[in-house]
């Protein structure tokens, strides 16, 4: 095989062939592209490849006997570009019968209502964190503590309501369970972010009540290359004085490839249009190296990773006034295994196997000891297997999670036993998916700490056993589809929600947890309508879920008078307040509680393609109700609008103009604060250029660039200063 990369900017074209009537992969269909003359063939299983395609606008031509000819356009924009399933109509069946649109964007095996980035798109909007990138796609939020903890919000839920995931698997740190830990991954060598909704979320696991963040990486290999080919990638952000760097290489060796990647991000304090908002910096280094050995129908992946991040939280009165300095550190050991079979319509065979080792410490001002120390190890095994429409699959995963300091936390052990299943098929004239995932959990507390908040006789081993399930109906018809998705999942309590007992200053909160919590459940039912045209696209998604059992760190009260540092606090002693370092800080306690919940909302999203120009606006908002007592869920975002003019009258050359409107948030909690409405402009776009036989792309971004002085609803950190100020960033790639 070719590599793919063979010459500048060019991609691996893959895709997969079947019959529209009868879901069949088609053998021996011709696949070309005429005015490049290149093509190919599908093989015993549908699938082609057509190798060194230019990245512009193709013309796909398919051909094959008793088929109609058919044929469609793509703008190829990224290295390896999958068409997916592509279904053609045999000959016999009259148009009027049946009329063949294809929209890939609209394939029933994909994720319903999700997102998916990729190639150029995710280039144009990448930026520091996984979050940052995603903030403007609709009702996707950020909740912060400054720029080293940027962590996504989707449809209102935040925490471990949600997965992020790396290849399919959890990534294995703890920033799903404070607002203070970062997320342990470093955007080089990123090439997809899809936000995965609809019943395949549970094939990722329980807790995905609002989706699933699925990262792609290039850390296991799908294409054998003959070739050495060299990333890297350089930039520069003015809103931090911030550097960041990318290498990665690829060569073969015999029957192998080695790949080997490092990463590094560099940047000072956060600027606002009220000035620097201190201890803000970040430094964040990862490195990996993996080799993959290629065989027949088969391969398998060995690899170790490691990343460090050493980040500030900025002081406040309420908390820590000196802020608190942050370092993280994750090791991580793979193994994939990957085999093509023929079982029962399975095709494939994945082994993924992770150890993972992640610490995570909390430093007082001028302290060289932690004041705060978690950390976890987790062994993780998972198996599955993937065909047409299904997939099957099971997980062993053993988790034990260390305290130390002043986190009054036991040592807990985790175990965790899991088999799920996903299949899609055509029921009457519709297309049905159906997907299942059974777990059984035990959390084991090793030791008891001497708590003053929990009884120590609740401190004891947890069992929870639950099935989730998800299934959706979709009824497609010419350049329309609908779907109706339901959902019943559980989601059991983390260990810090059980047997927190001790400051977190990082969080500025005194966390008290509550060993006697039962089983999270959600109800949820979606509905999404979609349509796309040559000219025109539009899409509406709504949504409501329902827990009887909402798991909620609750503020327990608040303080009216004013703080003066170095003075005592005039509510210290009362029940809600805890000191958190003497005269220099406190914190507010917050227990954890189950409630009664509502969260609802919805999306609508409107495209015109026109000849030189698209424009698209959307707009997203969500509903959190306590219904225990009809008050507003706390931290819940802003209802959100956004519009993007986008130039595509040059290939090389792009460029998107964005407005986004974000609203006035006054449906708060009791502890919270109204916070107002803000406008913003964005310019993004890149060049892409050949030169030397190399690829090379330019790629800018012209962020808040009124300067608009702003406050997310979100940061825990808006009373100190507002969000960011203008910025510009540059990045360079070079493919070579």
């Amino acid at each position: 095989m070719q590599p793919a990369y063979l010459h500048a900017q060019n991609s691996l074209l893959t895709g997969r062939i079947l019959s529209l009537t009868s879901n069949e992969s088609l053998p021996n269909v011709n696949v070309y592209i005429s005015d490049l003359q290149l093509g190919s063939s599908t093989n015993e299983n549908g699938r082609f490849i057509i190798d060194n395609v230019p990245f512009k606008r193709i013309e796909l031509e398919i051909s094959n006997v008793g088929y109609r000819d058919t044929s469609f356009m793509y703008d190829i924009n990224m290295e390896q570009f999958n068409l997916g399933e592509i279904f053609i109509e045999p000959e016999i069946i009259h148009f009027e019968e049946i009329k063949v649109e294809i929209h890939t964007d609209l394939n029933p095996s994909k994720s319903l209502s999700g997102v998916a980035l990729a190639g150029k798109e995710m280039q144009e909007k990448m930026k520091g964190s996984i979050a940052q990138t995603l903030q403007n796609e609709m009702n996707v939020a950020i909740q912060s503590m400054g720029q080293g903890t940027p962590r996504p919000v989707l449809r209102g839920y935040s925490g471990d309501r949600f997965l992020i995931t790396e290849n399919g698997t959890e990534i294995g740190d703890l920033s799903q369970t404070s607002v203070d830990h970062a997320v342990s991954m470093d955007l080089g060598g990123v090439e997809q972010i899809e936000i995965v909704r609809g019943p395949r979320t549970l094939l990722f696991g329980s807790n995905t009540i609002s989706g699933v963040i699925d990262i792609k990486k290039n850390t296991i290999p799908v294409v054998e290359f003959d070739h050495m080919h060299r990333y890297l990638t350089s930039g520069y952000e003015s809103g931090n004085q911030g550097f960041f760097n990318s290498f990665s290489v690829v060569t073969p060796i015999k029957k192998n490839n080695l790949r080997f990647s490092l990463n590094n991000r560099r940047a000072g304090n956060q600027q606002t249009p009220l000035g620097p908002l201190k201890n803000t910096s970040l430094n964040t280094t990862e490195g990996f190296i993996g080799l993959t050995r290629f065989k027949d129908h088969k391969r398998g992946t060995i690899s170790m990773e490691h990343i460090t991040m050493d980040y500030g939280i900025p002081g406040s009165a309420e908390g820590h006034i000196s802020g608190v300095d942050m370092k993280m550190d994750k090791t991580t050991q793979k193994l994939n295994y990957h085999r093509d079979i023929a079982f029962k319509g399975f095709e494939t065979f994945d082994l993924d196997q992770k150890f993972i080792h992640y610490s995570h410490s909390e430093f007082e001002l001028n302290q060289k000891n932690p004041s705060v120390k978690l950390g976890q190890d987790i062994f993780l095994v998972q198996t599955k297997m993937i065909g047409l429409k299904r997939e099957l699959g099971g997980s062993i995963q053993y988790r034990r999670f260390k305290a130390g300091g002043f986190y009054w936390t036991p040592n807990t052990t985790e175990s965790n036993f899991s088999i799920f299943g996903f299949r899609e098929k055509k029921i009457i004239g519709l297309t049905g998916q159906g997907a299942f995932r059974g777990e059984y959990s035990i959390v084991h507390p090793e030791t008891r700490p001497d708590f003053s908040n929990i009884d120590n006789n609740d401190v004891n081993r947890k069992k929870y056993a639950f099935i989730s399930i998800s299934g959706a109906l979709i009824k497609s018809w010419e350049k329309w589809q609908f779907s109706t998705t339901f959902m019943s999942v559980g989601r059991t309590p983390g260990i810090e929600d059980l047997f927190s007992d001790g400051p977190h200053l990082g969080s500025y909160s005194y966390e008290i947890g509550n060993p006697n919590l039962a089983l999270e459940k959600t109800i949820g039912i979606e509905t999404s309508l979609q349509y796309k045209g040559d000219r025109l696209s539009f899409m509406m998604n709504g949504f409501v879920n329902n827990s009887p059992n909402f798991h909620q760190y609750t503020q327990m009260g608040a303080c009216a008078e004013p703080f003066i540092p170095g003075k005592p606090h005039p509510c210290a002693g009362a029940d809600f307040i805890e000191w958190g370092s003497g005269s220099s800080g406190w914190l507010y306690k917050y227990k954890m509680i189950g409630l009664k919940s509502q969260i609802s909302g919805g999306e609508v999203q409107l495209t015109y393609y026109g000849k030189r120009f698209d424009i698209t606006t959307d707009f997203s908002l969500v509903r959190g109700i306590d219904t225990s007592n009809q008050n507003y869920l706390p931290y819940m975002p802003a209802d959100k609008m956004k519009i993007l003019f986008s130039t595509k009258s040059n290939q090389d050359l792009t460029g998107t103009l964005g407005f986004t409107k974000g609203f006035r948030q006054n449906r708060i909690s009791e502890f919270e604060t109204i916070t107002p409405g803000y406008f913003l402009v964005d310019i993004f776009g890149s060049y892409s250029f050949n030169a030397f036989n190399s690829s090379h792309r330019l790629i800018f971004q012209l962020n808040n660039l009124l300067d608009e002085t702003y406050y997310n609803h979100l940061s825990k950190i808006k009373l100190i200063m507002p969000e960011s100020g203008r910025s510009i960033s540059f990045q360079y790639r070079y493919l070579f």
